[in-house]
């Protein structure tokens, strides 16, 4: 394999925060000029009805307009149609499809939290993954439906912290760290990580670790002895997530609706509720852009 050069490596490091610059002057010109074109668009119906929510791509607290979000979505989104599913009296049932896997621990306990308060019966539809937070979420459901093929599961916590301290010193730059607290400037990329550091956080994360199984166990109605044999990590089919009492039952989105109907006391074929989120001139535009980019440097 050949080796690059460092000129080549500072060329390409410029050349990613020169994109990155007229990203943003993109972002705000173009934002002005196609406020019109952008929007949420909302599915009504009359009668008994299910609310569906999608839950697709990363938890995180935070998010990027449209396209170029990278498929994430906040929990301010989910919770707000929870809301509009509980406010609504048309509303018998809340149907979640979930194809995530997982993201922010924090963000996913927002999500799961409130679930947990919803007075109407939930409905968890599995499509592909519903793996770490996504399962932390789901779990929190009346009811857990996935694909004989889905991945679910991967009860655990992880966390990667980047060190570029080498390749700073390939591309001659240097960091001066001015702090005020001994801890202030852990996880900075240009030094290792001390062993009292790894001890602190290895200890949070244990704490979260156990959080997620006691939730996961308190939800699911399963002894905290068996959720914990089950934290590995591991993903596990659909077939095996029955077996292992993960989920509730194998079936597709047409099921998981009948399901939904059937807890919401709905007689006949339930009109379903959508919440279908339209993306703008900005994230067209700029979403082709950036794919042009991209392929051009690699």
């Amino acid at each position: 394999m050949a080796r690059w050069s460092t000129g080549k490596i500072v060329g390409i490091v410029f050349l990613c925060l020169f994109v990155l610059f007229m990203f943003s002057i993109g972002c705000f010109v173009m934002g002005v000029l196609s406020r019109s074109f952008a929007g949420t668009s909302y599915s009504y119906g009359v009668g008994d009805s299910i609310y569906e929510i999608r839950l697709e791509g990363i938890i995180s607290a935070e998010k990027y307009s449209g396209l170029l979000s990278g498929g994430t979505v906040t929990p301010e989104e989910i919770i707000s149609q929870l809301d509009e599913a509980e406010e609504n009296p048309n509303v018998k049932a809340i149907l979640i499809r979930v194809n995530s896997p997982g993201g922010s621990p924090a963000a996913s306990q927002e999500i799961f939290e409130e679930i947990r308060k919803i007075e109407k019966p939930v409905v968890v539809s599995v499509s592909d993954t519903c793996a770490s937070g996504a399962y932390y979420v789901s779990s929190a459901a009346d009811k857990i439906i996935a694909n004989r093929s889905s991945s679910v599961g991967s009860i655990g916590v992880i966390m990667q912290i980047p060190n570029y301290e080498d390749l700073y010193e390939k591309l001659g730059l240097k960091y001066t760290t001015i702090k005020q607290g001994k801890y202030k400037d852990v996880g900075t990329p240009d030094r290792p990580l001390t062993s009292e550091e790894i001890k602190l956080l290895e200890a949070q994360l244990e704490e979260i670790y156990r959080q997620f199984i006691s939730d996961v166990a308190d939800a699911r109605n399963m002894d905290i002895k068996d959720v914990e044999k089950l934290a590995t990590g591991w993903v596990f089919l659909g077939t095996e997530a029955l077996e292992l009492g993960l989920i509730d039952e194998i079936g597709n989105y047409k099921d998981a609706i009948d399901i939904a109907a059937e807890l919401g006391g709905i007689k006949g074929k339930p009109n379903v509720i959508k919440h279908e989120i339209s993306y703008s001139l900005i994230d067209l535009i700029l979403s082709y852009f950036i794919n042009s980019v991209i392929s051009r440097i690699f």
